[in-house]
Order: C-alpha cells, then structure tokens, then sequence
C-alpha cells in the first residue's frame, strides 16, 4: 500500500493536512448524536483518542469525523484497527487541560476531503485477509471485522427495541419527499415466522434510502427502531441505522444494493439471505407483476422493465416516454404525435427503433422523475396501465389499438425507478435488446413513417377525443394526495369502525353531494367564536338599506376635519338625498379605486354602481350626534364585487371617528379596517357534503377547511366571479355525474380524518387533497 510522508505527532503544526499513520489504542466515547437545525440535520461527531507509534511518549489525540463520515466511521472502525487518515484539518484543542492529551484535535469531513482509511491490525484475527476500506465517495467496499451481529425475527419485535433483522418486501412504495426535507420510503417485510413489519424510513438523501425494485427482494436492516402506532408495530429510521437490499430470486448473484461506503457482510448472512429466497419461492409468497411487451394483453396493469428511446414534455403534467425492451407487442400501438424539436434522443435510434418501441404517457407526479430520466437508461416502471382504445374510424374493430399510461398518484406503486447496469435485471434485458429483431417493416409503422392515412394517423388527428377528461378519469383518480402517500388505503369500513380521533387514505367514488345548489355552499365563519351562517342573499341586504335610508341626514355631521360631504339629489320621493362621506377628498379624482367613501341613505342598486368606482365603501347612517354603522346584518364593508360582513357575537364595534387615523395612511385593506372599528372579520368559507362510498361502505365527508387548497381558488372569489361559479359546477359534475350510475364515477382517492364533536358524534373531514392538475 502506497501512503504519503507520514509525519510524526509533534510535526502536526508545521504539517498539517499530511498523512498520518496511528494505531488506535481505545475509544473515549462514541459521541454520535444529532444536532437538528432549522436548515438540516447534522450528524456530529464520532470522538476517538489515538497514539502515533513514533512518539516516544505515546501522547494521545482526539480525531473528531464529522457528517456521514462519523456514522460510517462508527460502523467500520473498532479496537486495535490501524488508521491512515488524510486531508484532515489540525485544531487547538479546548478541553486540553482536562484530559492531558494532545495539545491539539483532528477535525475530518467528507465534503472537505478527508479520507480514512482502515486496515486490521495483524493481531486481530491472522487467519482472515487483511482487507483495506476507504471511505472515499463513491467506493463501496465489504468490511471484514471480526463482528457478530445478531438478528431478531420480526415475531419477536417488540415496542422499543433497536433491533438488526432481516425479511422479505411485500410491499413498497418509492421514496417521496415528506413535508420536511427528507425523504420518506415506506414498505412492509415478513420472514419466515409469518410476522409482518410496516416501516417508515427517512433520509435527507433519497439514494440512502433502501433500494427496493420489486417486491420480493430481500432486506437488511441494522439499528432499526421499533415503536408501537395503532396497535401495530413499526419500523422507524434511527441514529446509525444501515440498510442492504438484495435480489429475492433464486440464483441471481448475492450482491448488496447500498449507497454506504461501508458495510458488514459475513457467510452467515449469504445463508441468511439464501434461506429467506428458498422460503419465499416455496411459499409462493411474492406474484411477479413484471411482463415483456409481447406479453402485454389489453386492460392489464404491469410492471414493465425497459430502456428509455427517448422522451418529450407534452405539458406541465405529462410527460411522453419512448421505450422498448426487445420484444413487439402483438396489439397496434398508438404512436403519439410529437414535434421532432422536443423529442429528446437520437433521430437515427428512433428511426430504426420506431417499429419496436411504444409510447407511454406518464401524467401528474411521475413527471418530475420523467424530467431526470436521460435517454439510454434502463427504468422500471410499475403499475402501467395497458388500455385498450378504438378510433372513430368506419372500421371499430380493425382499427383497435393500446395506449400506455402511467397515472398520477402513488397508488400500487405506481412510479418509476432507474436500474443500474450492474442490476441483474438489466444484464437480462441487455441480452434481449442485442437480439432483438430491428428490421421487420410492418404496414402500420411504413404509414406513419409515409405520412399516409392509417388507423394510427386516425388516432392521432382524433388526439383531443382520446385524451378526454372523462375517460382519464374512469382510471384513475382525479385527485392528488399533497402527504401521507405511504399511507395504504383503507376501506371505508375500516374508517367507520375504528374509534376517532384517527386519520386514513381511502380510495372511493363520489356517490352524492350537497347543497345541490352549489351557490349554498359557500358559507360565512367565524374564526373566534366558530360559528358558521349563510351568506345573506340580496332581498336581505336591500331590506337593510331601505330600513336605514328612512333616517334623515344630519347636516351638523356633514364636512368634518377628516372626511368631506357631497349631497346627491335623487328622484324617490321618500328620499330624496343621499350623502357621499370622502376621506382625503384630494385623491378622489386622482385615484378613485384607492378611495375610501361612507355612504347614506344609499339603494343596493347604487352600492353596485358605486363599488365599480370607489375601491372602499362603508355604509353609515346619522344620529342626533354621529356617524354609526349599519346593523352587522348587512356588509360593512364592500371592496369591489366583494362584500365584508363582521360577527355580530364577537365583534365591539367602535365610533366611526376612529376611522380618521385612515387619512394618515398611504393604503387600505379589510382588515385593517374591521381592526380599527373593532369588528372580528368573517371568512368566506366552503361547506360541502361528500357521500364517499366503496364496495364496503359509504361515509359522509366534509370539504371544508381545506377546500380552497383543494379547488385552487378562494371561496369568497367564487361569491364574486360567475367564472368560478361556472368552474365550481363542472368540478362537481365531473367528481359526480349527474344521471349516471355511481359505478362509473371516476376514483376520489384522499386523505380523511375522524373526529368527535361535543356531543360525541362522529364526523370525517377531507385533507391534504388537491384536484389533478388535467382536471
């Protein structure tokens, strides 16, 4: 082994950065504990005394390894080892008079260079190869030590335990970035005892993660935490924890997939994995989804294995793939017509491959992965849907063809995964696609390429047609989860039965809502006091005004030090003046909408012409002595086309003088105004009733705190705009179709929360849910 001029320790000042070579006589302490910050966690630090053999008096120096190179450094290093460390960083040491040891510490982090490097120690154990681990990036290395670890059966895991244990993936789902930033990877795993483990694991990189492809492969885990959620147990990441993965099928190599620069890897844990691989084939545990193209039959969901041609963006939502895997399928694919521009990959690969690749479309989530995908690499893409589609041609069934989607959400495992050339399903698809037929000319594939009228150039002028709403719709869910995606789907049952406060992810079609008459819907609440109430309608309001306009006009309130008075005749013999209060009189030509007016005597008729002029109106009526507001009935404000109303319960309304400070400011808003006359603002809300319904029960759902978040736009918009009330409506029809049996509603998949009320009874809230982006 070749190693730089080593200096001695009493050097270390003049020459710091060198290679230095010690034999590590004991650990102090194994101070690895985590630091959370706002920013990210940081693990700090692994703490070690060490003596350099050519100082005559053995001093000892402490070598701090910060970041993931103090957890790998626990993981690898162990009495006795012998160390070459490099690109260190040399630091007075703080603690100097306490423990009599080197007047300074070594301080080793990964990002900035340092290398440790790890041989045995000839005493520890002669009869094994002296093997050599640098922890350099990027080198992946088994370390041979003299370890022993011992492995629990899932059976027997209990609440609290830090266990080392080994099983078989029954289910997963691909890692997802959680709320924080981390990434989460959820999966469960069973073993030969019939026990079964849920996991949630975290990482702040995703390729930390377990690097599961399929169900069915095996995994390792070390230093997993167990804890007790909902009466099950499951698995959670900890300080130290490790992770292998392995390939669950009989004879494919023993080869661990990991990110780590570091593992222990033993003979009693190639019998343990061989031994789970045997049990798994004997108990036909695992269904192998995975199909080749000329397998693929219409209406089927499969995983498929396959190298990526090329791809294009289509929208913000979708993303095409071009694929192929060796093998032609035995149904007309449905070529998607793409500008040449925007087609990422080789033109003569495309060509040549045209008649062997088939297009899929990857909607909603998946695009983000589809965006990092580079054409030439090697994918698995699960849960992709095979549909069968006919175009309106003359002919039906001549003319029938497959298209190929990868729906949004994460349901089934639904994504896409990179494979890695070492993988051993890639080695087996590399050995199709080199004898892989390229040169069969078929007639479907010389019309596209000729630009002559085919069944598929049929389909693709009736583009708009395939792709309709709808149709997406009856496959997949029109909706979007924005968390808790590794949470599986619970039948209905399951969420009627269990005692609340509990929160589940269901799958189910919307078989009714209410109010029917969606202008209903949108409701009036109270943050403080948490009452709810109807928007008052128009014949209310007028009533209101026609009551105040009874009141006659005081000319002693008329032009005061902060507002000016200007008199309006009008024609109604009942009154026959109204009164306009300006506040800063000079802006009004100037700039009208930034205006703030107090209005008399006023129609609702004339509220409307006004709000089109005046950015702000509060109507006020006269006292023997002031100014006051209407009753809370009516608004109290009206900006625009929206009205602002007040809680009648909570609010302390305030004289309207008070509103004078306003001259001094530059700029208004509802708030500040409610604020200032002491009125607690009520919130435009939306309340609406979702029947839920599965093959095992049906629950009624409110659309309520997160319906904004849910519709993308505001309730009180939708008050204000006959758009958005025409956009509400056909969200609706489409979530449930009128006259239509509720068997062919499109999916509603969401998360929902139970809870209880005062009077114990129970109610479901929907959150955490968006509308698609296609809807």
């Amino acid at each position: 082994m070749i190693v730089a001029q080593t200096c001695m320790l009493r050097d270390l000042f003049w020459k710091n950065g060198q290679c230095i070579r010690w034999q590590m006589m004991k650990r102090l302490s194994k101070l690895l504990y985590k630091h959370c910050s706002r920013k990210r966690d940081i693990w700090t630090a692994n703490n070690l005394s060490v003596e350099d053999q050519a100082t005559p008096e053995h001093m000892p120096i402490n070598v701090f390894c910060f970041g993931t190179l103090a957890q790998e450094f626990s993981d690898s290093v162990e009495k006795e080892d012998l160390l070459f460390l490099t690109g260190f960083a040399l630091v007075k040491s703080p603690t100097v008079k306490y423990d009599k040891r080197y007047i300074c510490h070594l301080e080793l982090f990964e990002e900035k260079g340092s290398t440790v490097f790890v041989c045995k120690h000839a005493t520890a154990a002669v009869h094994e190869d002296v093997t050599m681990n640098s922890m350099k990036k990027g080198e992946n290395q088994t370390v041979e030590k003299n370890l022993k670890y011992a492995y629990s059966k899932i059976n027997e895991l209990k609440p609290g335990m830090l266990a080392n244990i080994y099983g078989v993936v029954t289910f997963f789902k691909h890692p997802f970035l959680s709320k924080g930033t981390d990434y989460c990877s959820t999966l469960t795993i069973t073993d030969q005892t019939g026990g079964k483990l849920s996991c949630n694991l975290f990482n702040e990189k995703q390729d930390a993660l377990p690097q599961i492809y399929k169900t069915g492969d095996i995994v390792r885990f070390h230093r997993i935490k167990i804890q007790q959620f909902q009466g099950e147990l499951r698995g959670i990441t900890n300080v130290g924890f490790s992770a292998l993965t392995f390939d669950g099928r009989m004879g494919s190599p023993v080869s661990p997939r990991t990110s780590s620069k570091s593992y222990h890897f033993s003979d009693e844990d190639r019998r343990i994995v061989e031994q789970l691989r045997q049990w798994t084939m004997e108990q036909s545990l695992i269904l192998e989804p995975t199909l080749k193209l000329s397998e693929v039959q219409p209406q089927q969901f499969f995983d498929l294995i396959c190298q990526l041609v090329a791809k294009a963006e289509m929208d913000r939502s979708s993303t095409l793939l071009k694929v192929w895997d060796g093998t032609k399928c035995l149904y007309p694919i449905h070529k998607v017509q793409v500008d040449g521009e925007v087609l990422e990959g080789n033109p003569a690969l495309i060509f040549e491959l045209q008649n062997i690749s088939v297009d899929i479309m990857a909607y909603d989530n998946h695009t983000e992965v589809a965006k990092c995908l580079k054409p030439g690499a090697y994918v698995r893409i699960y849960n992709l849907h095979a549909k069968l589609q006919a175009s309106t041609g003359s002919d039906p069934q001549s003319s029938k063809c497959i298209e190929f989607y990868l729906h949004g959400g994460t349901s089934y495992g639904r994504g896409i995964k990179i494979l890695p050339e070492d993988c051993y399903d890639v080695k087996e698809l590399k050995k199709v696609l080199e004898s892989a037929e390229l040169s069969s000319n078929n007639y479907l594939s010389d019309c596209t390429l000729l630009g002559i009228s085919s069944p598929l150039n049929e389909l693709a002028d009736n583009k708009e047609k395939i792709y309709t709403r709808l149709e997406r719709c009856q496959e997949e869910s029109v909706t979007v989860l924005t968390s808790h995606q590794h949470m599986e789907k619970a039948p209905l049952i399951n969420v009627k039965t269990c005692k609340p406060p509990q929160k589940f992810c269901i799958r189910a079609k919307v078989e009714s809502y209410e109010p029917k008459r969606l202008y209903q819907c949108v409701k009036l609440y109270c943050p403080t006091c948490k009452t709810l109430q109807e928007v008052p309608d128009e014949d209310d309001i007028a009533h209101v005004l026609q009551e105040a306009s009874k009141k006659p006009l005081n000319s002693k309130l008329h032009n005061m030090s902060w507002y000016n008075t200007v008199l309006f005749d009008k024609k109604n013999q009942d009154v026959n003046k109204i009164a306009l209060h300006f506040l800063d009189f000079e802006d009004v030509v100037q700039d009208p909408e930034k205006t703030l007016i107090l209005t008399e005597r006023v129609t609702l008729n004339e509220i409307n012409q006004l709000s089109r002029k005046f950015g702000y109106i509060i109507l006020v009526t006269s006292t023997e002595e002031k100014l006051t507001l209407l009753d809370l009935s009516a608004p109290f404000l009206i900006q625009g086309q929206l009205r602002h109303y007040g809680c009648k319960h909570c609010s302390d309304v305030q004289d309207i003088n008070c509103l004078q400070q306003l001259t001094t400011h530059q700029s208004w808003s509802a708030s500040t105004i409610s604020q200032i006359l002491g009125i607690h603002l009520l919130h435009y809300v939306f309340m609406i009733k979702l029947t839920l319904k599965d093959e095992t029960a049906s629950v009624d759902a409110m659309l309520w705190e997160e319906a904004e978040k849910f519709f993308k736009f505001r309730a009180a918009e939708v008050i204000a705009s006959e758009v958005l009330q025409e956009q509400l409506e056909l969200t609706m029809n489409m979530l449930c179709p009128k006259e239509k049996n509720p068997d062919t509603h499109p999916w509603f998949e969401c998360c929902i929360k139970s809870y209880s009320s005062e009077d114990q009874i129970v109610s479901y809230q929907i959150f955490d849910t968006v509308l698609a982006e296609k809807i």
